[in-house]
């Protein structure tokens, strides 16, 4: 399977972490050690979770600044970039 073909029927809503680890294995996606030393997050993570959502796997990272504040960050799971931002 080439990168970026994963499949929604093996990814479903929340994926196994069986087949996570293989498509961490494969390359298709990145672990989230990979994607949080390539972008520390500025804060201490409290929640992560990877789902399939809008066609691609995505970590959703919940976690808090120093400053106390709540975010929920979207990361794309294959690339690393962080998508989208959400402060409580």
């Amino acid at each position: 399977m080439a990168v970026g073909m994963i499949n929604p029927a093996q990814a479903g809503k929340h994926p196994d972490p069986a087949q996570v680890r293989v498509w961490v294995q494969q390359g298709e996606i990145l672990s989230l050690e990979a994607i949080l030393q390539k972008q520390p997050l500025p804060g201490t993570l409290l929640d992560a979770e990877l789902e399939y959502e809008d066609n691609r796997l995505i970590y959703e990272l919940k976690w808090r600044d120093a400053h106390g504040e709540r975010h929920e960050t979207e990361v794309d799971a294959a690339s690393g970039r962080w998508l989208e931002d959400e402060t409580d």
